[in-house]
């Protein structure tokens, strides 16, 4: 198949999707954006290091952490989210999933409807 042919099969699965959303949804869709293209800027300060052996910059890592964290804070206020009572959750849930340190074997073997269950709290 060449790339011709490539781009008109594809084009059949590809949704036309519609722009009626509201603007309460879209301040949301801009806190998820804001915050994967901030964590996307900290990834990619680690791949220089990675890749290309530079030095991590930690006043960029630290800035990117925070801008991160501005959409993700705004994004819990928009939904109405209790940040701190998140902050217990997820610990509950990790202790459920690792009750002594992480293990490996009990990523992998993760019991998800207790921690559903513990999520739904």
């Amino acid at each position: 198949m060449n790339f011709k042919q490539y781009m008109e099969e594809s084009s059949r699965t590809c949704p036309r999707l519609e722009f009626n959303y509201t603007s309460e949804f879209l301040d949301q869709l801009h806190m998820v954006i804001g915050a994967s293209t901030e964590t996307n800027e900290l990834l990619d300060a680690y791949k220089k290091r990675f890749a290309y052996g530079k030095r991590i910059d930690f006043v960029n890592v630290e800035e990117e952490i925070f801008d991160a964290l501005w959409y993700l804070a705004n994004l819990c206020r928009m939904l109405d989210i209790d940040i701190e009572k998140g902050f217990d959750k997820n610990i509950a849930k990790l202790r459920q999933r690792y009750p002594d340190k992480f293990k490996q074997s009990e990523a992998i073997n993760r019991n998800l409807d207790k921690e559903r269950k513990i999520l739904e709290q």
